[in-house]
């Protein structure tokens, strides 16, 4: 069987490959072990968070699912960080996870021409300019680009105890070790690392007056521009409760029954999402630790134990459990095991996805080394749009740190080597500030428009929206409002006691934005995120101002292309050290050569001068 992209494995990154890459035209496979099992959701049933929002908001400007999936299946919706400035504000949508998996599935087999293939990969083999793909049953698919996103299933193992441990990366599901195997012949370097899951309770079990409860906002935001806000599901809840004492005393005593504790497990987990055995034993300190019960489905007849997730036996699991107020009496339906299986190291691959080595081979998710469904589903679009452009002999889609906290995530897994599986925070990105959730179509729609991956509907979407923000600020620009006007809607600060522009009253905290546009700008129907994005943009003008230089260097610099097999070793000027590692690492722009080891300042100026004067060098 012959297409042009071919993607390995059915989780949120092998979705957004397979759907990007059909978008732009390509005959497009996805190969997995089961089609039902596409779009699973097999660790915490919720999609966003803070800086994992983000990234969403940016997979849905660029064209992508995972946000409009989130919208349909989300049944409880809460924006977290409200209180606090919007630069840092997380969408975040607990799913039922059931109906996210059934969405996906639909959604990819009403994508005509896409074919999704039952099967286990068994062996990659590279034949001239494309790609063989050997299947179990003896099926053979050749590729002209295949993209790897078999999750955490290469050479996976699950781990309860010490005693208790079965081949799988997910619970009755098989490894993936032969095709593993074959990747490791290819000579691609491989690590050891560890996720977890914990226990699921039956709803019934639970005393839930001994929670605290958490309902979703009274008017929630939706994920993506194609949802209808007002259509939102909006009525499950979430419980908070904690860790006691005596929970942790039993987990102590059993921690020389934990296979982390025993070396069983080598490969690290995520720092910021560890077992419970882990937490207790790094803070000591600490009484208990708080956990969330959330809902696996509308009708919520299971619930997910969140920060509770362990490796520790059976047994030594429930009996701490029924210490914690309200799981007492609790059922557990599905105990909590961890998984440690094989990653690639990201460092081989450019920040395209592509492998350095191979071209034409592409991964994406938690096989690069990350942790989450988004950061997986970010990785999954774009190598599914450079899959296709690089058989299209295009120009390879290019992010950077200044653009999207994509571009973060993608400049972080490939220019650092990471023991641990990687997460998405806030933190991670200098220009925060500017990578709102509410500007992500400002940043990226076009880019994505140009790239081919934007249909025409929607780009009309994104134009219209971008008018009628275009003539608000106008009018907000031009018009002012009188003291007493003003007044009605701040809610905080020192009054104004002369007339003042309506677009530099938004620099002022405290603003009621649905009263704001109803009084000084009515003629133009703005949505909610179009209202506030023009308050966040006018909020953080100030910063913007002051960064623009730095930003719009950094993403020269990113977008600075370098063509592919320079000669490094002739460049006499260049240290004997940066020749070496240039010459190594070949990397696609000189934004990533200023970011490898042993590559100076001087060398990067050096390499500036070169390439500006080549023909085959440019910015785009």
């Amino acid at each position: 069987m012959n297409f042009d992209v071919a993607v390995i494995g059915g989780g949120h990154a092998g979705i957004e490959a397979a759907n990007a890459a059909w978008k732009m035209g390509m005959k497009t496979a996805m190969l997995v072990f089961d089609k039902k099992s596409i779009g699973r959701m097999s660790c915490n049933p919720a999609i966003g968070g803070v800086g994992r929002g983000q990234m969403v908001r940016d997979i849905d400007a660029m064209g992508g699912l995972m946000g409009h999936l989130a919208d349909q299946a989300g049944i409880m919706f809460r924006m977290l960080n409200a209180s606090k400035g919007p630069a840092i504000w997380g969408y975040r949508a607990q799913c039922d996870m059931d109906l996210y998996s059934k969405l996906a599935q639909a959604a990819l087999q009403n994508l005509s021409g896409l074919q999704i293939i039952e099967g286990e990969a068994t062996q990659l083999e590279r034949e001239k300019d494309s790609w063989k793909i050997m299947v179990q049953s003896g099926l053979q698919i050749f590729c002209k680009a295949a993209v790897i996103a078999s999750g955490t299933f290469l050479s996976s193992k699950m781990f309860t105890g010490l005693d208790k441990s079965s081949i799988g990366g997910r619970i009755d599901e098989p490894s993936s070790d032969l095709l593993a195997l074959s990747l490791r012949k290819l000579g691609l370097r491989t690590r050891r690392l560890k996720t977890g899951t914990p226990s699921r309770i039956d709803y019934n079990s639970v005393d839930f007056s001994k929670c605290e409860a958490q309902s979703g906002d009274i008017e929630p935001r939706a994920f993506s521009s194609k949802s209808d806000a007002a259509n939102l599901r909006n009525n499950a809840k979430c419980y908070i409760t904690k860790t006691t004492k005596e929970t942790h005393r039993i987990l102590e005593a059993a921690f020389d029954r934990s296979p982390i504790f025993k070396g069983k497990i080598q490969g690290l987990g995520p720092r910021y999402c560890p077992n419970i055995e882990d937490k207790i034993q790094r803070f000591a300190d600490k009484e208990s630790h708080q956990l969330f019960l959330e809902p696996e489905t509308e009708n919520a007849h299971r619930i997910y134990l969140n920060g509770f997730h362990s490796s520790l036996p059976e047994e030594v699991q429930i009996e701490a459990m029924r210490t914690i107020p309200g799981l007492e009496n609790a059922h557990v339906l599905q105990i909590g095991y961890d998984v440690e299986y094989d990653a690639i190291n990201a460092t081989d691959l450019h920040t395209t996805l592509e492998c350095k080595k191979y071209p034409g081979l592409y991964f994406a998710g938690q096989v690069c080394g990350t942790s989450g469904y988004e950061e997986a589903a970010s990785q999954g679009i774009i190598a599914g749009i450079n899959a296709a452009l690089k058989i299209k002999g295009k120009e390879p889609f290019l992010l950077s740190r200044a653009d999207s906290y994509i571009g973060v995530l993608l400049d972080d897994i490939t220019a650092m080597e990471w023991n641990e599986p990687y997460r998405m925070l806030t933190s991670r990105a200098e220009y925060r500030l500017f990578l709102r959730a509410d500007n992500a179509e400002q940043r990226l729609c076009e880019k994505a428009y140009n790239a081919g991956i934007l249909t025409e509907d929607e780009w009309k979407n994104y134009t219209q929206e971008k008018s009628r923000i275009d003539e608000a600020k106008k009018i907000l620009s031009e018009t002012s409002g009188a003291p007493e006007q003003i007044a009605q809607v701040l809610t905080s600060g020192n009054p104004i006691t002369e007339r003042a522009k309506w677009l530099s009253v938004l620099k002022r905290p405290g603003i009621k934005a649905e009263d704001f546009f109803a009084l000084a700008c009515p003629q133009v129907p703005l949505t909610r995120k179009e209202k506030q994005h023009i308050l966040s943009e006018e909020l953080y003008s100030g910063f913007f101002i002051r960064a623009a230089e730095e930003i719009a260097n950094q993403q020269k610099m990113a977008n600075f292309r370098i063509p592919q097999n320079f000669d490094y070793s002739k460049v006499n000027t260049l240290s004997i050290e940066a020749r070496q590692k240039l010459s190594a690492a070949m990397p696609l722009t000189l934004g990533a050569a200023a970011k490898i080891a042993g590559v100076r300042a001087g060398d990067t100026a050096v390499l500036r001068r070169i390439f500006s004067t080549l023909p085959l060098c440019h910015c785009f």
